[in-house]
């Protein structure tokens, strides 16, 4: 499944697509356009995207395998341990705080793959009853909840209150995971950024400034491997 984001643009007549670094993939479509229509857009061009993907990935260094692994938000420290298997079988086994890799040496994405999947896994494990606490507290209900990948988003919200979640998440302190979710939990009444809807965070949050600026820069904790 590729993952993009959608911007609306008053100068744009058609559809844009764009792959980069830093933005991932990004659909432009001129104000008014059914966004419902973006997916039949992406289906159709999938493979010029993911051409593109690999294309911005090749110019990129090869990050390196990290040693530690920091999840700010629960304060645990992972040590990673590289265990090499010839037998081409790849799986992760994580006790305590260690994180044992088990791949064959030979493919040099897997251990990357490894801690994505990893990660992934901790995300749902630490953020879904996360937001169902959080939510149940300041007397929010929303529709469903899942954990995404999303470089230029922490969360969102859609329509349906439907919420999803930055896996990134984790590497960000507990009261900045809480803000956001606040933010999102907010969301499911006001769908807007007025000044409604600003009153309404910061009637379940009044030290949202602060934290709406520091969790601006938050992608600086995020490491490389992760995308």
């Amino acid at each position: 499944m590729i993952e993009y984001t959608i911007r609306t643009s008053a100068r744009a007549r058609n559809v844009r697509l764009s792959v980069s670094q830093h933005s991932g993939v990004v659909v432009v479509v001129p104000l008014g356009f059914e966004t419902s229509r973006v997916p039949a857009i992406i289906a159709q061009k999938e493979e010029w995207i993911r051409r593109s993907i690999e294309k911005v990935q090749w110019g990129r260094p090869t990050p390196e395998i990290p040693v530690l692994v920091n999840l700010q938000s629960i304060g645990r420290i992972t040590n990673v341990v590289i265990e090499h298997n010839s037998s081409r079988k790849n799986y992760f086994i994580e006790d305590n705080n260690s994180l044992r890799l088990f791949f064959d040496p030979r493919g040099k994405k897997i251990p990357f793959t490894l801690l994505r999947q990893w990660l992934h896994e901790k995300a749902i494990e630490i953020l879904l009853p996360w937001l169902k606490r959080v939510g149940k507290e300041h007397g929010f209900t929303y529709n469903k909840a899942g954990i995404r990948l999303q470089r230029t988003r922490w969360g969102s919200c859609s329509a349906k209150k439907n919420i999803n979640l930055n896996r990134t998440l984790v590497f960000l302190r507990p009261e900045l995971v809480e803000y956001l979710m606040i933010h999102e939990l907010c969301h499911t009444v006001e769908m807007n950024h007025s000044k409604k809807y600003w009153k309404l965070v910061e009637a379940h949050c009044q030290e949202y400034r602060a934290l709406d600026k520091e969790l601006k820069h938050g992608k600086e904790l995020v490491e490389r491997w992760v995308f």
